[in-house]
């Protein structure tokens, strides 16, 4: 594999330390993409500085109560900006992810981020249409050129968004995630498999959709970190990560 492959979970995610310690060792996953769920920094970072792993942390997004485009939201949501950087700081992670939020505007996103931005800061591509029928802030190429430059910051790239983006602006999807490739160079990536000819996002397992992952993974550089966000369907066990990454070594 010529990707480092990421194990993403929630920061209340404390059942899986079996899982978590015997995948690792067996080079099932290279790192972890901690979501920073709101208010839970002091009651789980003992838990996730036992592991010799390294981080990356993905902030709320507008569903879990972090929507940067709303200016309603400033003062809620400086509290949890400021605790996705705590758990960066604590655990030692090398970025952290943002989505622009919805239903609002780039300028927003930009006033809100930018008294905290730092070089580990990445901004995540969103699909436009939202699932429950939002419009997402930061989906085309000029609305995160607009983002990104304003704040100096880094790239996500989502291959499951990009191509929900591209459907719904009449682009080959494909075609569109080269630009987006090129244009912002991206730090990581994530993948699912989903529906390639939705404008929704549907984060499915691998095999149940119809995305291009071979080709899909084939825009990753050498080295470079691919978040695995595809939905697991059982509880309790990290066992689905392991049959995912033997299914992406072999298509």
């Amino acid at each position: 594999m010529k990707y480092k492959l990421g194990l993403k979970l929630g920061s209340k995610d404390t059942q899986y330390t079996d899982d978590i310690l015997r995948y690792y060792a067996e080079g099932v996953f290279q790192y972890i993409e901690l979501f920073a769920i709101s208010d839970t920094y002091i009651e789980t970072i003992s838990y996730w500085k036992q592991f010799n792993i390294p981080f990356g942390i993905h902030a709320p997004h507008s569903a879990a109560g972090l929507n940067l485009a709303c200016r309603e939201n400033r003062e809620i949501n400086k509290s949890k900006i400021e605790e996705s950087i705590k758990f960066a700081d604590s655990l030692k992670a090398d970025y952290i992810i943002f989505h622009s939020g919805v239903n609002g505007t780039c300028e927003e996103v930009v006033t809100q981020l930018k008294p905290f931005v730092d070089n580990r800061f990445l901004i995540e591509n969103k699909p436009i249409k939202g699932l429950d029928g939002s419009t997402c802030v930061g989906a085309t190429i000029s609305e995160l050129d607009s983002i990104i430059s304003e704040l100096n910051s880094g790239f996500c790239l989502d291959f499951g968004h990009a191509i929900c983006a591209a459907r719904t602006q009449g682009f080959e999807p494909l075609d569109y995630i080269k630009l987006l490739k090129e244009k912002f160079n991206p730090k990581v990536y994530h993948l699912t498999d989903g529906d390639y000819e939705s404008e929704l996002d549907s984060h499915l397992h691998y095999g149940d959709g119809s995305f291009p992952l071979k080709e899909l993974l084939h825009f990753v550089p050498n080295g470079c970190k691919v978040t695995n966000e595809a939905k697991r369907n059982i509880a309790n066990t990290l066992e689905e990560v392991k049959i995912d990454s033997v299914f992406l070594k072999i298509i």
